[in-house]
């Protein structure tokens, strides 16, 4: 035992804990910033309940856009339970109820952008995405339409992606008709296309990655080179061609997007008859990476 009766792992914990609570907090406050200062004032409703929540608050404007949001996530918090796990469930409440209020308590205090249109829907959706992103990335959720759409999914079998698409083109239509401005369904699918670009940048960071796969006749002068030239690891697969049946070797690398160029340099030279296939990769996580702690 240590200090205050407390373990290393203990501590830990709860070091991890904290850090997932500023995380959200600083998420939540991001979130509603953009809500306050560029997406309401301007009526853009990208999709998810937020968008809902604005054209309500359109008709009731005695209930805030927030509250709003609390009262309609409540219902599917409570039915979407067993279909999110325990720990994702209370993320997403927290980060429910701190984005919500944050949206209410800030909205007096900041000011309202009502110049371009364009550059509300350009700054909100970059940084209500922002938002969203930094939430997500502690294993918390702003709640909405997501669990919507897998509640619909598992329901009717229609595929989360589109069940998700299905409802926001219904909410931003609606923008259009509520606000009686063909413009507002235009802005708003620019934030929700802006949002979603900020919202993976915000989950992996600026920092791209490709995975290379090398099929070639000589592996050990292929991997010499990479191990020498660009210091990566090297996985080694056996491997045969469907049409002629030829056993060979595959090498699998992760790579930063920087050094593309020079790994297919580099194996070029050395075998200019191989086969390299790059694809794109949004996390890599190991020695020389990120760290499997590592979330921000």
């Amino acid at each position: 035992m240590s200090l205050f009766g407390l373990t290393l792992e203990q501590k830990n914990k709860i070091r991890d804990l904290l850090k997932d609570l500023v995380g959200v907090l600083v998420g939540s406050i991001i979130y509603a910033v953009s809500i306050d200062i560029f997406i309401q004032p301007n009526h853009i409703a990208p999709g998810g309940f937020i968008g809902i929540a604005i054209i309500l608050n359109h008709f009731v404007p005695q209930l805030k856009v927030g509250l709003f949001t609390i009262i309609m996530n409540i219902p599917l918090l409570i039915v979407g339970l067993k279909r999110i796990g325990m720990r994702f469930f209370f993320g997403t409440i927290l980060g429910t109820m701190l984005s919500s209020i944050f949206i209410d308590i800030l909205a007096p205090f900041l000011p309202q952008f009502q110049g371009e249109p364009m550059l509300a829907a350009l700054y909100g959706g970059f940084l209500m995405g922002a938002g969203i992103g930094i939430v997500f990335r502690f294993y918390a959720s702003t709640g909405g339409s997501d669990l919507l759409a897998q509640i619909i999914y598992d329901i009717t079998g229609l595929p989360f992606g589109q069940s998700l698409m299905l409802i926001d083109v219904v909410i931003i239509i609606m923008s259009g008709i509520v606000f009686k401005d063909i413009n507002v369904p235009l802005y708003s699918i620019i934030a929700e296309l802006v949002s979603n670009y900020a919202v993976d940048l915000a989950q992996e960071g600026f920092m791209s990655y490709r995975v290379a796969f090398i099929i070639t006749e000589h592996p050990d002068r292929i991997k010499k080179v990479i191990f020498d030239e660009i210091e990566r690891g090297v996985t080694e697969v056996e491997v045969r061609g469907g049409f002629t049946g030829e056993g060979k070797t595959m090498l699998m690398v992760a790579v930063l997007h920087t050094e593309v160029m020079k790994i297919k340099r580099v194996v070029l030279e050395n075998d200019p008859d191989c086969f390299i296939i790059i694809g794109n990769a949004s996390h890599i996580i190991g020695l020389g990476f990120k760290s499997a702690k590592e979330r921000i």
